[in-house]
């Protein structure tokens, strides 16, 4: 019996073809991967001071004005998409964030602070597909205005592209609820009067408060100077053996936040020592605080019915591992599909 030669390696086609099988089968895992869950539609617009401008290139408004001027600017809204866009405009006030940093007031409050200061020559614009728009406006400076840094905004919004959600309930009573999203963007108009630019921050108290993930204690706290304040610090109740950072970025001058510190889920009824430092000003200030904290049976009660599972533990958080899941079954099930055609691909011995 004589045998034939056996060529083992798989002719050139098959090689190809299962190579290509596995490239794609891992090109579209790491695409999954690699890709967020969600991700954010564009607004499709943006807006930016006039090019040549002072202090264009930072982005946004920034200049010196005293007390009574009036400073002329120029707002250009571009529209970035393939339709006309109909974009609302407003004035806003700048404010500090719950963890320090600059929030906005909302485009349909009237503004007290800085935006009361902007005369907007619109507050609608539209701008045709592919194309810039100007907006002239004029900040205007009251006569009483402090000293130091004063932030407000412009916000710009397509009432267009908001979007409804709704939903229902079981049951014979059915209740609807409607959310309508509408996203924004804003450019800041930052304005400097002459004198002292100083930070100031004060601590006024600690409360503790009832959320869905457990019992917050909430640092009150105030950024009543000239200028931003900002620092690292701590909170701790040493009767609970509970310390943590906190970490406060900008406060907007003339401003407040509740800054909220997680404590624990399952806190017992009582009064609890409480003591909150906060350096800033370059650790040349410290703003204090020590008091007493109480937790009744009110807020137990509260933080009972409000309680939800932790992160890690909900549907939401196990759509990841699902969805790795499901990419790493299809990588094996290509990389198999590649080895069973090699092995087709392969002559039989010949007798």
């Amino acid at each position: 019996m004589k045998q034939g030669n056996r060529n083992t390696s798989p002719t050139w086609p098959a090689r190809a073809i299962a190579a290509l099988a596995i490239c794609v089968a891992l090109t579209a895992a790491l695409m999954v991967l690699s890709a967020p869950l969600a991700q954010a539609a564009s607004i499709g617009f943006d807006a930016q001071p006039l090019p040549g401008s002072p202090n264009a290139a930072l982005g946004f408004f920034k200049f010196d004005a005293a007390a009574g001027d009036s400073v002329p600017r120029v707002l250009v809204i571009t529209n970035r998409s393939a339709k006309t866009k109909v974009v609302s405009v407003a004035p806003c006030d700048g404010m500090s964030a719950v963890f320090g940093g600059v929030a906005y007031s909302a485009s349909d409050a009237k503004p007290t602070a800085v935006g009361r200061w902007m005369d907007l020559s619109s507050t609608s614009v539209t701008v045709p597909a592919g194309s810039s728009v100007q907006m002239p406006f004029v900040v205007k400076v009251p006569a009483d205005v402090t000293s130091g840094i004063h932030l407000g905004g412009i916000a710009l919004w397509e009432p267009a592209a908001a979007t409804t959600n709704a939903s229902g309930g079981n049951g014979n009573a059915k209740a609807t609820t409607k959310i309508t999203m509408v996203t924004r963007t804003v450019i800041s108009v930052l304005v400097t009067t002459p004198g002292p630019a100083v930070p100031e921050l004060t601590i006024s108290g600690v409360k503790a408060e009832a959320r869905p993930d457990g019992m917050y204690v909430l640092v009150t706290l105030t950024s009543n100077g000239t200028a931003p304040a900002s620092g690292e610090g701590t909170i701790s109740l040493p009767s609970d053996n509970f310390q943590k950072p906190i970490s406060l970025g900008d406060m907007v001058p003339q401003s407040n936040t509740a800054y909220p510190v997680l404590w624990k889920t399952d806190p017992a009824a009582g009064t609890y020592q409480t003591q909150v430092s906060i350096p800033y000003a370059d650790g040349t200030k410290v703003a204090a605080w020590s008091g007493n904290v109480t937790v009744a049976a009110p807020a137990l009660n509260e933080l009972k019915n409000r309680l939800v599972a932790p992160a890690g533990t909900g549907a939401a958080d196990k759509r990841p591992l699902l969805l790795y899941g499901l990419v790493g079954g299809l990588v094996l099930i290509v990389l198999i599909m590649a080895f069973a055609l090699l092995r087709r691909r392969r002559p039989h011995p010949t007798v």
